[in-house]
């Protein structure tokens, strides 16, 4: 989506849309930005003062629980009052339809499995990483047996067990990575549960 013009919007006019509270949006937001890379704007103090509106409507349906995003779900005419920063019809109209191209976007990069999320991906590689580390941390408990086939076999008894060592550590850790695949979600969590 680069070099396309998103449209912003901030946490008031969107609370105005939907009939809820700033606070509930800007809690939401807070957590798009977090968890889903949401774009933003922000003052000099670092504080998100503007957001993509078109991706805030797209994690919330995809994260936020039905009830309550069918309740915030705006209407087009509520939509294009949100969006209709100069008192321009046309322009209001424009940003309305870039709205729908970015969703429709939005919604494409996702069936093809290009959208993911951040901290969910931080995760698993740290989870990843520390397996590892576990597993190459277990090298110097081999130092005996090294030493022995040194003495036994040379330089090429060494490269034998050196081998054996390296496929035991290279299974434990596919191992250890298919437990991890294994227990993952397999959706994830509603905004509102990944908050308590």
């Amino acid at each position: 989506m680069e070099g396309e013009k998103l449209v912003m919007t901030t946490s008031a006019a969107v609370a105005e849309r939907d009939g809820i509270t700033k606070q509930a949006v800007t809690k939401m937001v807070r957590a798009l930005v977090k968890n889903h890379d949401l774009p933003v704007e922000r003052d000099g103090r670092g504080r998100v003062v503007r957001f993509s509106l078109a991706h805030f409507d797209h994690h919330r349906d995809q994260f936020a629980s039905s009830e309550k995003t069918a309740a915030a779900r705006p209407s087009a005419k509520a939509s294009i009052s949100v969006v209709a920063e100069s008192d321009s019809r046309d322009e209001a109209l424009r940003q309305e339809a870039w709205l729908k191209v970015t969703r429709a976007r939005l919604q494409h990069q996702e069936e093809l499995g290009d959208l993911i999320r951040v901290d969910r991906l931080t995760d698993g590689i740290q989870r990843c990483g520390r397996e590892i580390q576990s597993a190459i941390s277990r090298l110097p408990n081999h130092a005996d047996d090294l030493a022995m086939e040194v003495s036994k076999e040379g330089a090429h008894g060494l490269r034998i067990a050196l081998r054996k060592i390296a496929f035991e550590l290279s299974k434990r850790v596919a191992d250890q990575l298919e437990k991890i695949a294994e227990t993952a979600p397999e959706n994830d969590p509603m905004i509102e549960d990944a908050d308590n």
